[in-house]
């Protein structure tokens, strides 16, 4: 829930309160921040400022998705939409600032082909490139864990 908050990119601090990018960038240090979270009308994102090491199949990257952080995930192939179109409003921006990577690679979703009769081995993907959705599950690809955001 979103609670009054505006949409935007911010930072959470240690008490989990979300502070806008451009005052976090103030600190001394900011790249002690680890997530940010991306508020659009259908919620509150936390997403990890940066992809996990090496590469992971489709069940590989859910079980390190999920090692990351107590709560933390694969995003929905609607949340990795969500990040694509964020890249435009200042999303990579923000990861830079913090001393993250951008959202550029292809990264796994936590969706496997819809239709398994038809296609057991595809899966959803996030590619900031070109926005595509579909791969192969065995594969090596990037993940960047993300969680629903809670104070």
């Amino acid at each position: 829930m979103k609670n009054n908050i505006e949409n935007g990119i911010y930072i959470p601090e240690e008490q989990r309160n979300l502070i806008p990018v451009d005052e976090w960038v103030k600190r001394e240090d900011p790249t002690t921040a680890q997530t940010v979270v991306l508020v659009t009308d259908f919620g509150m994102l936390e997403i990890a400022k940066e992809d996990l090491p090496g590469g992971f199949n489709f069940e590989g990257a859910q079980k390190a998705a999920a090692e990351y952080r107590k709560g933390f995930r694969c995003p929905t192939r609607h949340e990795a939409i969500e990040m694509y179109d964020a890249r435009f409003r200042g999303l990579d921006e923000a990861f830079k600032k913090i001393g993250g990577e951008p959202a550029t690679t292809i990264g796994w979703t936590s969706e496997a082909d819809p239709d398994p009769e038809f296609n057991s081995n595809g899966a959803f993907i996030y590619d900031g490139g070109t926005g595509s959705v579909n791969l192969i599950k065995y594969l090596a690809v990037a993940v960047r864990p993300v969680s629903a955001f809670k104070k």
